[in-house]
């Protein structure tokens, strides 16, 4: 059994093992996702055959691992994403992670992004690294989405890890064979700038439509082995 050492986990956001049709998103949140939904016809094709083939391993395997040298930025909001994406499905026993090598607090602009696309985000504040709390709705507990600097094991036969970084910026974890290249522009040029919000509200989308998307092929190829093994 193949283990990868990670010295950096961020905690899932924990929601209830219920079909998102059982408990709805708030409605703002909600609208984002069916906007999203609408879009999967914008995801050029050389990225969506990476998304379905992430899809295929994802179907069989219990979590996503989204690695970077540095987690504050991308990787948290493709974790966010992901395991959202994952209740709006209804994809129960999947989760979300991401990591990176060095500890690192939350991008205020991050938690700004998400908190327009409808999430409810909380700044932690008088804590170091910074934390949130972030939810989907006011009916679920409150999660915390966070980085700890802790030493834990990621079996790879139940989980898929993927870089989302350039080759310069790739977290140690993704030196070993069989993660996925899932690249994703950094919007730290444009920090400080004329260009910042609208650099996050653009990558808070790509990211939100390519999640969204990864969840509803999921669902499907779980369906499809479901009706296989019932003949």
């Amino acid at each position: 059994m193949k283990k990868i050492f990670l010295l950096l986990v961020v905690s899932a956001i924990a929601f209830t093992s219920v079909n998102a049709q059982e408990h709805r998103f708030n409605s703002e949140l909600d609208k984002y996702c069916k906007t999203g939904i609408k879009d999967f016809k914008t995801i050029p094709k050389e990225r969506k055959a990476i998304l379905d083939n992430m899809a295929e391993q994802l179907a069989t395997k219990k979590y996503i691992v989204f690695a970077c040298k540095t987690n504050s930025r991308r990787t948290l909001m493709l974790q966010v994403w992901a395991q959202t994406s994952f209740y709006y499905y209804g994809l129960v026993g999947k989760y979300a992670f991401s990591i990176g090598d060095t500890i690192t607090s939350v991008y205020p602009g991050v938690a700004e992004v998400l908190t327009e696309s409808g999430f409810y985000c909380t700044n932690q504040r008088n804590v170091e690294p910074s934390r949130y709390v972030i939810s989907i709705s006011q009916e679920y507990p409150l999660n915390m989405l966070s980085s700890k600097n802790e030493v834990g094991t990621i079996d790879t036969s139940k989980g898929v890890v993927v870089n989302i970084c350039s080759d310069n910026e790739q977290a140690n974890v993704t030196t070993n064979k069989g993660y996925i290249n899932l690249p994703y522009q950094s919007p730290t040029q444009f920090e400080e700038t004329a260009q910042e919000k609208q650099k996050y509200k653009d990558l808070n989308h790509q990211i939100a439509v390519e999640m969204l998307y990864l969840a509803e092929r999921t669902k499907g190829i779980i369906i499809e082995i479901r009706n296989t093994s019932d003949y």
